[in-house]
């Protein structure tokens, strides 16, 4: 419960570059799952199942017919081969080759995120977080300011 309320916080202070790390983060924490569960059918049809929903909603995400928005699709149906044959395979290999192809992707986004993270509080347009404490009916929660100056659930 702890780690989704963490990631939750993540996302919500996010720019896009460091969503986009995130989501790499992901695919490759669950790559490396996958690797884990290799002996273990069922968990590894989920993890398999969860894979290709992170490369679908990547590829999803890219528009237009540019050479980089083409070069990302090829990248993620290669993923999605190299990972589809791992699984038939039960190749740890596999899925290893997937971590180092999409490594390099995750450092460069997070760090273009770090980049644009510090631009913006350089010039003052950082999404003002505050974090406090409410108290309801036998909980707490967080909250945050956003850039209108309104308290939003975080």
């Amino acid at each position: 419960m702890i780690e989704k309320e963490y990631l939750a916080s993540r996302v919500a202070t996010a720019n896009e570059a460091q969503l986009v790390a995130i989501i790499y983060e992901g695919l490759i924490d669950t790559f490396n799952e996958c690797i884990s569960n290799l002996d273990k059918k069922e968990s590894l049809d989920i993890l398999m199942d969860k894979c290709r929903d992170i490369l679908a909603e990547l590829m999803g995400t890219l528009t237009g017919d540019s050479e980089i928005a083409n070069n990302y699709k090829r990248l993620y149906l290669y993923i999605n081969n190299i990972i589809t044959e791992g699984y038939m395979t039960k190749d740890k290999s596999k899925f290893e080759e997937a971590i180092k192809v999409m490594k390099p992707l995750y450092e460069g986004w997070n760090e273009l995120g770090e980049k644009m993270y510090m631009e913006n509080i350089d010039t003052n347009k950082a999404p003002k977080v505050v974090v406090g404490m409410t108290y309801g009916k036998g909980y707490v929660n967080e909250s945050i300011m956003n850039n209108q100056d309104r308290w939003e659930k975080g």
